[in-house]
């Protein structure tokens, strides 16, 4: 896994987007992004302060190396089927994380169109039963 590679699953891992990041630290999202993607390296000060922003060694994401610290990389993502345990690789547990974000996103997509819509004219059910009654 490459530093970007790490940084991005540091930041997964604490359900941060680029922007956020970005206005913790106080850069510009595309910054975070070319770190992300090993186009540019952070200074000492941005690392130190992104490895406590992630809750990670410094040397983890320098290095991938977790060297014992309690703060070391982020958890190793698990699931339970079945009652089993089973660890996920990095790619497995990000297409987990991306799915589950679209799920969730259509899910409050769709809330808030059913919300919007209302049948027979934007009339509710009890306005039908009185329009019924009359």
């Amino acid at each position: 896994m490459t530093f970007g590679a790490r940084l991005k699953s540091a930041r997964n891992s604490k359900r941060l987007t680029q922007q956020q990041v970005a206005d913790s630290l106080g850069l510009n999202f595309t910054t975070i992004s070319k770190y992300e993607n090993d186009k540019s390296q952070p200074d000492n000060e941005i690392l130190h302060q992104m490895s406590i922003l992630y809750n990670v060694s410094i040397d983890w994401l320098l290095t991938g190396e977790t060297g014992g610290g309690a703060a070391s990389g982020p958890g190793k993502a698990k699931v339970y089927f079945d009652g089993e345990v089973e660890e996920l690789t990095e790619e497995e547990a990000q297409h987990v994380r991306d799915s589950l974000e679209m799920f969730r996103l259509l899910k409050e997509k769709r809330a808030k169109y059913d919300s919007s819509r209302k049948p027979d004219g934007g009339h509710t059910d009890d306005e039908r039963a009185d329009d019924e009654n009359d």
